[in-house]
């Protein structure tokens, strides 16, 4: 991603939102439905030191809300790649701060060939970010639950405040 990254500047907040992996990450799987891709969603909380975490939220709202990243190429080391499109996604009035965005790729889908679509929340509380993800074929229309969303935000806000 390093190297997207160099490629597409006005991108690299969103490309680091979908790479980094902070020592303090704790990562689960919360599992709902029947199990396929689609009715997974993954929630990834992580500490970042010094207040990086609203700085890259601050970075990432501007790629993602401001237009500056719209499209990337991702290659696959081979010489052939995707080219995905960034889409805003409106987050409803939460606790913290957060960006939501979707990543559409034109093929690859699973049981399709309508594209493949990620979608991602990514929510800022002090030193802390919690990264949301759901992903499906982008006919069945994959978003994140906004009950599941809520509990976590606010559980990691309660935390963040008390702690």
């Amino acid at each position: 991603m390093a190297d997207a990254a160099r490629r597409y500047p006005a991108c690299a907040p969103v490309l680091m939102a979908l790479s980094e992996q902070p020592a303090a990450s704790v990562r689960r799987w919360y599992v709902t439905g029947n199990n396929v891709l689609g009715n997974r969603t993954l929630v990834d909380v992580a500490g970042l030191p010094d207040g990086r975490s609203r700085e890259r939220f601050d970075a990432l709202k501007d790629a993602v809300y401001g237009g500056g990243c719209t499209s990337f190429r991702l290659d696959n080391g081979s010489g052939s790649g995707a080219d995905l499109r960034v889409e805003p996604v409106p987050s409803d009035a939460l606790e913290t701060p957060a960006v939501g965005f979707r990543i559409v790729a034109p093929t690859g889908a699973v049981t399709s060939q309508g594209g493949f679509t990620r979608v991602y929340l990514y929510a800022a509380a002090g030193d802390n970010r919690i990264l949301f993800l759901t992903a499906d074929d982008t006919a069945h229309a994959p978003a994140l639950r906004t009950d599941l969303v809520t509990a976590q935000i606010h559980r990691l806000a309660t935390t963040t405040a008390t702690g």
